[in-house]
């Protein structure tokens, strides 16, 4: 049975995934409007990946207190002050007072809140609906949030193509509003805590990277996801840069390239969703990776818009894919007590090697040609992925077809 047939769930995914598309619009709003102001590359990609960087970072130790919040309290506080951050950003565009300093701060604090509420988005879904519901409402879960990082920034390009930046900081504002009313209502089901863990902070937050590394399937999907994110990745995060630089783009090539990315995403969610078995998502994971390194290597060596956005749909079909597909396995994998915990280590492997991953790209952009450090990031991904999979996983990672 599909976890949408009922109706809290239902009402919690659709809104959920109405404020996650908020905040990857607002996202490629503020990249876009660094670069207006800067026509840098390192100060676009940093602006822009502040939003995922904390999550890298501090995601394994807020998942660790998460554990023992009020999920409900948690997520309706969380959800209120993004909001109120994301009034702030439209209200300084509407006074025309944005200076790089206001976009870095708040972009910092939005990644901050959005690295407390990973972990609790991520053990959400498990108290909404009844446990022979929660393998689709986990895949339905992962596909909502990796979906959209995708084609929120979709959206965010036609918006600011079509209307103006103050329109799209507005929309990406307001989508947070219909989650908070949900979350205040929905019922809940009681939730499983581990006995005795309070007060043994570093033992928790160990327990959960040792359950990662002791489960081959999870040790083996965190190798996949880290390759992608850092070396293909870390490229979807740069987008305003990618238009400005390399295309001569205005709005109009970041809204074709976001949106071509989105359209892949998209297609991913649907292709992965039709794979109902574990053992099948497997199997494709390797083949995604593989292409997904060939097609952003070619990227490197174009220039002419819509070829780019051609290949950009290609990427966003891959990264998405990867995404979803690990950490639908992961989550399948995990005990209740634990998810938090595991599930974060995931988040932090793909947002920190992608914040990396995208920083690298535009610190070396402003020493050489950004075509340049796009060629060769997906050969140096290839290589290295090669070596460990030899040495670590002796050529075998998972059974393909």
């Amino acid at each position: 049975m599909n976890a949408l047939s009922n109706k809290s769930f239902s009402l919690y995914f659709y809104s959920n995934t109405i404020s996650l598309f908020g905040l990857w619009i607002q996202k490629i709003g503020v990249g876009w409007l660094t670069w207006e102001i800067t026509e840098s590359t390192f100060w676009t990609s940093f602006v822009t990946l502040a939003l995922m960087a904390p999550a890298g970072v501090l995601g394994p130790f807020f998942a660790v207190f998460a554990e023992n919040w009020n999920m409900r309290v948690a997520s309706i506080i969380l959800k209120i002050l993004m909001f109120l951050i994301g009034i702030l950003i439209w209200f300084l565009q509407y006074l025309d007072q944005h200076t790089l300093l206001t976009l870095a701060s708040l972009s910092i604090l939005q990644g901050l809140l959005s690295a407390c509420y990973h972990p609790v988005r991520l053990v959400f879904v498990s108290i909404v609906v009844p446990k022979n519901l929660l393998s689709s409402a986990v895949g339905l879960n992962s596909a909502s949030f990796n979906g959209s990082r995708v084609v929120g920034p979709a959206f965010a390009g036609g918006l600011i193509a079509f209307f103006n930046l103050e329109a799209t900081f507005l929309v990406a504002a307001l989508t947070y509003v219909p989650l908070i009313p949900v979350l205040i209502y929905m019922p809940l089901r009681k939730r499983i805590k581990e006995k005795g863990s309070q007060g043994n902070f570093f033992y928790r937050f160990l327990e959960g990277g040792k359950f990662a590394i002791r489960t081959p399937i999870i040790l083996k999907g965190l190798f996949i996801v880290f390759i992608s994110a850092f070396f293909v990745r870390g490229m979807l995060e740069i987008q305003p840069t990618i238009a400005g630089e390399i295309l001569k783009q205005g709005s109009f090539g970041l809204s074709l390239i976001t949106t071509t990315a989105g359209i892949g995403a998209l297609l991913a969610s649907i292709w992965i969703g039709f794979r109902n078995n574990k053992s099948k998502i497997e199997t494709k994971l390797v083949s995604m990776l593989m292409l997904g390194l060939v097609i952003s290597c070619i990227i490197g060596l174009i220039s002419e818009v819509y070829t780019m956005a051609v290949f950009f749909t290609i990427v966003g079909f891959t990264t998405t894919a990867v995404g979803i597909g690990t950490q639908t396995i992961i989550q399948l994998e995990v005990e209740e007590v634990y998810r938090a915990r595991v599930l974060t280590w995931w988040s932090s492997i793909s947002f920190g090697s992608l914040t990396v991953g995208g920083i690298i790209l535009g610190f070396v952009g402003e020493y050489i040609p950004l075509s340049n450090a796009l060629l060769v990031m997906p050969i140096v991904g290839y290589l290295i992925f090669k070596l460990i999979l030899y040495y670590k996983f002796q050529n075998n990672l998972f059974n393909r077809s």
